[in-house]
């Protein structure tokens, strides 16, 4: 928020808040006195102020160079305010899912393209005895009694390469394969995001 003319000749630290402002010419002292650079060179996030008093995000790289007797600094700023909000509202979205996971009364399972479990909810735990430590990163077929365990990666592998769904979309019955070794009649349904 301000212009050229009214911060050239001032100390960068009217740019920033408290208490940064108060620290930052000892951390350049000591910079200048030992050599040891804690942040030159590296990018990192910090907190700006605005003219206006308020205080935003914002990512600081920060270089020195040389100009024949007289060194300089060069800090590159760029507001990250819009990126924080993005990373607060993921991370918002990110937790209603988990809750709504968590407590569903559906069994929800989630595997990827090559049929590994990657999300079990508490309600697939009740219904096939597994804890999600059980099943996350093993195949979801163990859930199946034969013979549609051993058939299991073979169907994903044709839906893979021929892009025909049998059973993506739709729901039906089949048969589930609980920790005890019992099977059970369950109904099934698949979606692909």
């Amino acid at each position: 928020g301000y212009s050229p003319k009214e911060t050239i000749g001032k100390n960068v630290r009217m740019l920033m808040p408290e208490p940064y402002r108060r620290e930052h010419d000892q951390y350049l002292d000591n910079y200048l006195k030992s050599g040891i650079a804690k942040i030159i060179g590296i990018g990192r996030e910090v907190v700006g102020l605005r003219k206006d008093g308020s205080e935003f995000p914002l990512e600081l790289g920060i270089s020195e160079a040389w100009l024949e007797d007289r060194r300089i600094f060069t800090g590159i700023v760029r507001d990250i305010s819009e990126r924080k909000q993005m990373e607060r509202q993921l991370v918002e979205e990110r937790a209603f899912t988990v809750a709504v996971l968590e407590t569903v009364v559906d069994g929800i399972i989630t595997i990827d393209e090559v049929g590994v479990v990657q999300t079990y909810n508490p309600a697939a735990e009740n219904i096939f005895g597994y804890s999600p430590k059980e099943t996350i990163g093993k195949n979801v077929r163990m859930l199946m009694p034969e013979p549609f365990r051993s058939e299991h990666d073979q169907y994903l592998d044709n839906y893979l390469k021929s892009g025909i769904a049998i059973i993506i979309g739709i729901g039906r019955e089949v048969v589930g394969l609980r920790k005890d070794g019992s099977e059970f009649p369950l109904e099934l349904s698949i979606s692909e995001a």
